[in-house]
């Protein structure tokens, strides 16, 4: 049973981290930089990473110069772009991360808590519910950005 629902993960992980991944490559410069909403799309973005990364087993990513957690929680709005180069660099970082963890799961730790999730939100989260957490909010702000893309009469991500 393991092996079909972690290969459903996989295809999920795959499935968000290559719409997101296209994002990176055509999102314009000053777009990067435009606010949407009531934030700036790095800051987004940046958010996204940060969940992924801290949602996982492992040692936390060396954020890239200008990025907080303060900034990751929408506690501050940034008012200094982090560099999209280094975004991206840490975002292709952590696709083999998230893939490790999906690959660790088996029938008897799916359903055990994440303990990432938990030392992070202070919720009980299963192991596969996690995952599939990620995916959905991956999807939520991808919304913000196709929606970005378009309203600059660029193609959007779907």
């Amino acid at each position: 049973m393991a092996c079909v629902m972690t290969d459903s993960l996989q295809k999920a992980v795959d499935d968000y981290f290559g719409v997101l991944t296209k994002f990176l490559s055509v999102c314009p410069d000053d777009l990067w930089a435009a606010t949407v909403g009531n934030w700036p799309i790095w800051q987004y973005f940046w958010h996204v990473l940060w969940i992924n990364d801290r949602f996982l087993p492992g040692p936390p990513m060396v954020s890239p110069a200008g990025a907080t957690d303060e900034l990751a929680v929408f506690k501050v709005k940034g008012d200094k772009p982090v560099s999209k180069d280094a975004v991206t660099k840490l975002w292709a970082e952590q696709k083999p991360k998230t893939e490790a963890f999906v690959k660790s799961l088996t029938d008897q730790n799916l359903l055990n808590r994440n303990d990432c999730v938990h030392n992070v939100l202070g919720i009980e989260w299963s192991n596969v519910f996690s995952v599939m957490k990620l995916h959905s909010h991956a999807f939520y702000h991808l919304g913000t950005f196709d929606a970005a893309l378009r309203d600059k009469g660029l193609p959007g991500i779907y």
